[in-house]
Parts: C-alpha cells; sequence; structure tokens
C-alpha cells in the first residue's frame, strides 16, 4: 500500500471504515489537519482570571510548601473541590488573582493546587473568595477598538464587566456592582460603534430586557441590571453605562424605551438591535418583538426616535418565528429564526433603510453563539446539521459527519454551542455538551472544522466560550522565573512551546473563558495550563486486496513523524470487526541518535549511578540519555546536554559531576545514546502481524509538553491466499 499522504479527509463518521478513504479516521479526537499533516493538539495557557462576586475572607498565612497551604482568619466553610480566587496577598505576590481548587485540612486550612516551595514568602493581608460556576462563569470576551487603533480587551462574567489592564496583566472590575442577572445561556453579544466624531464605544448585551428602577420614581428611567450597555474609555476606564434611548417625542415619562436586545449589530451607518425588548407605557412592562429589527439614524446612535423622519426606525420579519441568530456577512446580515433563514439587507429608501428578504424554511440554527462568519457565507450548527448560507442559499456542509448534531451533541445543552473562528490557524471552533460523557450540563468537548482541508476533528475541552483579545507585552527570558508570577521557569519549555510566548505588542489572540471565570490564551503550548492533552485516532479500515476478496496480513506499519524528545505513542493493531487490539507497541519520537542500551534504574546520589546492562562504554566516553521518567533531570538538556561518564561494570556507569541527591526518584524508561537530539522528520516503525479483511490502527499519546506531528502512514501488506468469501 502506497504512503498515505497528505491527510484531507480527517473524521469520516457517516462511512463504514473499509469504505471510507484510507487517509480519514473512525475516531479523531484532540488532533486535527494542519497543512495536510495530522497534528496533536496545541494546548491553553492562563491570560488573566476575573474576580469572584463573592464577597473576600481574610488570610493570614501561605506556607511554602508543596502544595501550599493556607491558614484563614475565621473558620472557612469550604469544601474539598471547590474552587477560590485570590487577591492583595503580600509577599507571595504570584498567587495574587489566579483561581485555584483546594483541598480542606481542617475548618482554618486548606491547602491549593499549586507549588508554593519557590515563591516568595508570605508577609501579610490577602483574601479569598469562593469561586461560584453560575455567576462566575465567563459569558463573553471582546475588544473595544477607539479611533487610533487601540484595542482593550473586555470579558464578562454572568454579573460584571471587567477591562484587561495592560499594565498589570491583569482584569479590572467595571462598575463595582452588578450589571447582569444572567443565567447559564445568557451569552454577551457585542458590536464595535466607530464613528468620525469620536463616538466609539462596545455595546454589548446579555439579552434579557433592562430592569427599571421603580423607586426613586423616574423622570428618567433607569436601568439598572441587564439590557444593553456600553464601554467608552474616553469618558470612564472604570464604568460602563446603560443605554435605554427613547423610541417617541414624548417628553415626559413614561415614554418608549429600547429595553434590551438579543443581538446586536452595525450596518449602513446605523446601529441594529434584533429580537429587541421595548417598554410600552400602555402595560408597563417589557414587550419582546422576536421578530423584529430596529434601528437608530444615520450615524447617530443617540436618536432612536421612530415618530419623525430621519430618526430610527423598525422592521419586522414577515414570520411567526424567533430570531435565534445572525451573523453579518459583507453588506448584509444572515439571520437565523427557529425554522427560516433571512437576509438583512439596506435598501436606498432613507423612511425604511433595511430589508427583510427570506432565503428558505430551513431550520439551521439552535443556538445564539452556534454560528461564525466567513467572508462569503455564514456557517451555523443546529440539531438538523450544520449549513453554510451565503445570503442566496442554504446548504449542509456536513457531508462527512451529518449524524454528528443529532447523535454527539447534547439537545438538552444546544444553547451553550459556542462558536469562534481561530483566524492565525484557519479552524473554526464548535464548543458543545458532549451526549456520552459525564461532566453534567456544562461544554466539555469542540468539534474542529480546518478551512484548507474541509476536514473535522473533536477536542476534549473544558471552555464555556471563545472571544479575542490583545496581549500587553512580549515576554522577555527574565521573565520566566519561578519568583515570577509565570509560576514556571525557562528550564520548563522545550523550544517550540518556549515560542508560543512570544508575540508582538498588542498582538491579537484566541482566548477562552471557563466556567470558573478563567480567561486562557488557546493554542498556546503542548498541555492545557498543566494539565496533560491525551491525542487519539483510529484509522479506516485498510485492506488493498479487497476487491479481489482476499485476506492479507499487516506486517508492520511506518509513521512519517516529527520528532520530538519526550513524545511517546502507543500504536495498537486491530482486524476484522474486533474491538480488541491483538497487540501494541511504544514507540519514542526520537530520531537515529546511535542508540547504545536501556536504562533499568537510576540513583538519588552524588554521583548518579545509571544501570544499563551491557552499555559497552568506556570511561571518559560522552553520552546523551533521553526518555527518562520519574527522575527527568538526567535527560539531556535538564542538569546537563551530554554527559560524561564513569564506567563502574559492564552494567553501570556515573554521571560525573551530576549530584541527583536532590532529584526526583527514577520510575521507569530512558535510553543511553551517542548522538545528541536534533528535529527533523523521520520514520518510525510498529508491527502488527494479524492477518484479517480489514485491518486499523489506533495511536494514542500523552503527557506534557508531548507534541506530536504524523505526516504520512505507510501500512506494509502482504496478500494471503485465503479469500474472505466462504
Amino acid at each position: 500500500m502506497t504512503l498515505i499522504a497528505p491527510f484531507q479527509s480527517g473524521l469520516v463518521a457517516d462511512i463504514e471504515p473499509w469504505l471510507a478513504p484510507a487517509d480519514s479516521f473512525s475516531k479523531f479526537n484532540n488532533m486535527h489537519i494542519h497543512h495536510g499533516y495530522v497534528e496533536k493538539r496545541q494546548g491553553y495557557r492562563l491570560f488573566g482570571a476575573l474576580a469572584a462576586i463573592a464577597a473576600g475572607a481574610a488570610i493570614i498565612n501561605i506556607t511554602q510548601a508543596n502544595p501550599g497551604e493556607v491558614t484563614s482568619a475565621a473558620p472557612h466553610l469550604l469544601t474539598t473541590g471547590d474552587m477560590v480566587y485570590l487577591v492583595s496577598v503580600g509577599g507571595m505576590t504570584s498567587v495574587n488573582n489566579k483561581i485555584f481548587t483546594i483541598t480542606v485540612i481542617d475548618a482554618t486550612h486548606f491547602t491549593i493546587d499549586l507549588n508554593t516551595t519557590s515563591l516568595s514568602p508570605y508577609t501579610v493581608g490577602g483574601t479569598f473568595a469562593k469561586v461560584d460556576p453560575i455567576t462566575d462563569r465567563v459569558m463573553g470576551i471582546d475588544r473595544h477598538i477607539d479611533a487610533t487603533g487601540i484595542k482593550t480587551t473586555l470579558a464578562f462574567n454572568a454579573r460584571r464587566a471587567y477591562s484587561y489592564n495592560v499594565g498589570t496583566s491583569i482584569f479590572d472590575q467595571l462598575d463595582g456592582v452588578d450589571i447582569f442577572t444572567s443565567g447559564e445561556y445568557d451569552y454577551v453579544w457585542t458590536a464595535n460603534w466607530q464613528s468620525s466624531g469620536g463616538n466609539n464605544r462596545l455595546y454589548f448585551t446579555n439579552g434579557l430586557p433592562g430592569v427599571l428602577q421603580l423607586a426613586p420614581p423616574p423622570p428618567p428611567p433607569v436601568f439598572v441590571t441587564d439590557g444593553i450597555r456600553y464601554f467608552d474609555p474616553s469618558v470612564s476606564l472604570v464604568n460602563t453605562f446603560e443605554f435605554s434611548p427613547k423610541l417617541d417625542s414624548v417628553a415626559l415619562w413614561p415614554y418608549r424605551v429600547l429595553t434590551g436586545a438579543k443581538l446586536i449589530f452595525t450596518l449602513g451607518q446605523r446601529l441594529l438591535c434584533l429580537n429587541t425588548y421595548e417598554y410600552e407605557p400602555a402595560s408597563g412592562v417589557s414587550v419582546n418583538y422576536p421578530q423584529r429589527v430596529r434601528w437608530c439614524a444615520k450615524q447617530d446612535p443617540g436618536n432612536w426616535n421612530d415618530s419623525i423622519a430621519g430618526g430610527g426606525g423598525y422592521a419586522d420579519a414577515a414570520t411567526g418565528d424567533h430570531i435565534i441568530s445572525a451573523r453579518a456577512l459583507q453588506n448584509q446580515i444572515i439571520v437565523f429564526f427557529t425554522n427560516s433563514v433571512w437576509t438583512l439587507t439596506t435598501t436606498p429608501d432613507p423612511a425604511k433603510p433595511l430589508r427583510w428578504q427570506k432565503i428558505n424554511s430551513f431550520r439551521a440554527c439552535d443556538g445564539k453563539m452556534a454560528s461564525v462568519a466567513y467572508d462569503r457565507y455564514a456557517v451555523a450548527l443546529g440539531t438538523r446539521g450544520i449549513t453554510a448560507t451565503d445570503g442566496v442559499e442554504t446548504r449542509r456542509v456536513d457531508e462527512k459527519i451529518s449524524k454528528f448534531t443529532v447523535d454527539d451533541i447534547n439537545v438538552n445543552e444546544f444553547q451553550k454551542v459556542f462558536c469562534e473562528r481561530s483566524y492565525s490557524n484557519r479552524r473554526m471552533w464548535s464548543l458543545f455538551n458532549a451526549i456520552e460523557t459525564a461532566s453534567g450540563a456544562e461544554n466539555d468537548s469542540a468539534l474542529i472544522y480546518d478551512d484548507d482541508s474541509s476536514s473535522f476533528s473533536t477536542y476534549s475541552i473544558n471552555m464555556n466560550c471563545l472571544g479575542y483579545g490583545n496581549f500587553s507585552k512580549d515576554f522577555a527570558l527574565d521573565d520566566f522565573t519561578a519568583a515570577t508570577s509565570m509560576d514556571f521557569s525557562l528550564n520548563d519549555f522545550n523550544d517550540e512551546d518556549l515560542f508560543s510566548f512570544f508575540w508582538q505588542e498588542n498582538q491579537e489572540t484566541l482566548l477562552g473563558g471557563d466556567i470558573y471565570g478563567n480567561v486562557m490564551t488557546m493554542e498556546a503550548g503542548n498541555d492545557d495550563n498543566g494539565v496533560i492533552i491525551e491525542g487519539e485516532f483510529i484509522s479506516a479500515a485498510w485492506n488493498p486486496f479487497k476487491e479481489e476478496g482476499a485476506e492479507c496480513r499487516l506486517n508492520f506499519v511506518d509513521l512519517f513523524i516529527s520528532t520530538d524528545v519526550a513524545t511517546k505513542a502507543t500504536i495498537s493493531f486491530y482486524k476484522d470487526t474486533q474491538r480488541t487490539p491483538y497487540c501494541s507497541q511504544e514507540i519514542d519520537l526520537l530520531p537515529d541518535l546511535d542508540y547504545v542500551a536501556e536504562i533499568i534504574d537510576a540513583t538519588q546520589t552524588n554521583p548518579v549511578v545509571v544501570n544499563a546492562p551491557s552499555h559497552g562504554r568506556t570511561s571518559g566516553d560522552i553520552i546523551y540519555i533521553y526518555g527518562s521518567q520519574g527522575m527527568i533531570q538526567i535527560n539531556s538538556g535538564e542538569a546537563a546536554p551530554s554527559y560524561t561518564v564513569t564506567v563502574i561494570d559492564e552494567n553501570n556507569f556515573s554521571l560525573n559531576g551530576i549530584n541527583g541527591t536532590t532529584f526526583n526518584a527514577y520510575t521507569t524508561g530512558g535510553k543511553v545514546y551517542l548522538r545528541e537530539f536534533y528535529r527533523t522528520k523521520t520514520y518510525k516503525r510498529a508491527y502488527g502481524g494479524g492477518i484479517g479483511f480489514q485491518h486499523r490502527i489506533q495511536l494514542m499519546t500523552e503527557g506534557l509538553d508531548c507534541p506530536l506531528i504524523v505526516h504520512g502512514i505507510r501500512p506494509n501488506f502482504i496478500k494471503r491466499g485465503k479469500r474472505s468469501i466462504s
């Protein structure tokens, strides 16, 4: 069988494996196709944390230990597994403005999931606040863009808004009071408004109607929570402002007011609100108009008066469906209703500047955030499938996985599907809650679509929302010390992982928010903020002689891979319809480095003594060690790039000048080589041997900082005389 490369098909779930393309996968998790090769996904790093809403409790000490132990001034009332937000800690400042999982020791002591041994000692002060996954969950991330192009990253939880401080690299809480009463489905929708008059605002809404303050009575009306608000740093850096414009010319309260909207856009020099809430004086309540688009006067978001010419206006789509989601597409907006798709386009008529036009009757979208815009079409996820709409027609684009939205996404939590594009890596993310998992009703997975290959894959990842932000600075090498807020040292990284922390000042980056208030830099590093990533794929079913009805032996599989010093992978072989592998083999990703011997032990002594049977070395020889587990310090590049040995006997030698008394205990693995590791591409072989009418392989890999790139697969078959037809 010829080399399977480049990869294009990705996850294929709608065709039997024996009929599927040879480069496809029946399971493709925590991996994706990128530029024709298979790649284990990148991880994420902490960008910042939103301060918990709960009141803080005093801290009187934090120990330098593994893990760090916190002493509270009064009974903490916490339970093991709770999460806390720490702030204002003196001395050990690197724990500030971060969220930790705790383990209770007693009524006034608990540990946090952080090794504080090398951090600066605690001195004074500090508080902790318990994180609530309902009120503290991240519900939106976006940027305010001013007239000069300067961008300010904003993040929102279910109660408040936060602005990212580029000087301190911390999210500052805005307003100081609750501005939302959001539930778990009330994601924040945003729209930037820029005008030549200097009115540059980020408008945002959680989709709920504003709550009217009735005492003391208006005028003017004040909406204390929810509704539409905006952020304008030219007016205030510490507050947002409620936005409830009048809709008529009535001078005294009560009058008609726009109190909220599900979605906000800019189009044709107007601010648009879709699926609106409007205060009606006759009823004294906010009324929902689910088919409505309402707009302001041209170039004037302060004028929504629909009773005078040149003011605002509205138009209702001629349908009983409700607006679910929408995306801007060139000079129009694609609007997804409950059972139809419409376009909203501009007209030359100043009295009716916007017009509804129905495209079709198709249930295309089932979540407010379950859509995303491309240059020529808008993609939406619904219970009937994944579709693309170009303004003329709507068609399915999920032929390879047409049952995915029905079989794999929890239909009861479809409102949590959250889509966003990764522009730098040309892929689309769709966060969702998977049916088969036991994580409750929160998003625990992502469907990934690669723009270049039109292929799908899945990630196991716990993110509630996605958005874009900007870094405040480019880290220098001196920033990577254990005593800084980075919480890791330069030695924790290989070259590729280290480069993921370097960016130009104010560079745009994809961010993700979880249900605990953490905002993460996505697609960075090779682990999830210190948690390993488990990558897996299962190939299509292969048999180059299937058209003859003949069985074959799969002798071995050659993987053409990018080398890596730490990554290991397990290859398992399956034949016919068997669900358990008949053999498995672990491979490393090292190139040919002149293998010497396998390590079976290493001592915590001065110097370190390595047990490598039949090593064949002579005192004074220079060797390299890779793959040791437990005592990772003896791997080349940790304590030293290479080692000079002193031979003890035919099975043991010591590493000259290497004091191992403080090293971790050796557990397993490791090999001795004569050459230093270098980055390249190489073939790695795994042996099978099974005979059957179809063959599949499974590849699994895990570990911290363990990337994997597979450029091609070359299986080797021999035809057998026995035919599969009986």
